[in-house]
């Protein structure tokens, strides 16, 4: 569970930076690869010497960090250890994602269907994470 919520995360950053469909699987090394509609790699996630999750872009280029704070909240750092977002769980078990400042930039709960359905702060559908035919997590947003 706390590798698809690092992959939501991840997921919200590339869907407003790149707006275009993702989808993420697993390699041979278990590093987890986000790639756009036509293949290209966009980013890579793997684990460092402190278990912290690290996400690349292809030419190696450190983009983030995720570790747990001990509260047990995600939290996210730029490659500067500037906090970014904050992921936690609210008493009806969704995933609340904040900016650094404490705002909630959005949700992340299950549907019916199972599918992980993301919503803004007020709501607002933004897209669904649905699992393909291989099992890979892509995300389809709301246009």
């Amino acid at each position: 569970m706390k590798r698809i919520l690092f992959l939501l995360a991840f997921m919200l950053i590339t869907t407003f930076s790149f707006s275009q469909q993702l989808t993420y699987s697993k390699d041979y090394n278990g590093n987890t690869g986000a790639k756009d509609q036509y293949g290209n790699v966009v980013a890579t996630a793997s684990k460092d010497y402190n278990g912290n999750t690290v996400w690349k872009d292809p030419y190696g280029n450190v983009i983030k960090t995720e570790s747990n704070d001990y509260n047990g909240n995600k939290v996210s750092k730029d490659n500067y250890g500037n906090t970014q977002t904050t992921q936690s769980t609210d008493y009806n078990g969704n995933e609340v994602v904040k900016d650094n400042y404490g705002n909630i930039l959005y949700t992340l709960s299950k549907d019916y269907n199972g599918n992980i359905v993301k919503k803004d702060s007020y709501g607002n559908v933004l897209g669904t994470y649905k699992k393909d035919y291989n099992g890979n997590m892509v995300f389809y947003p709301n246009n």
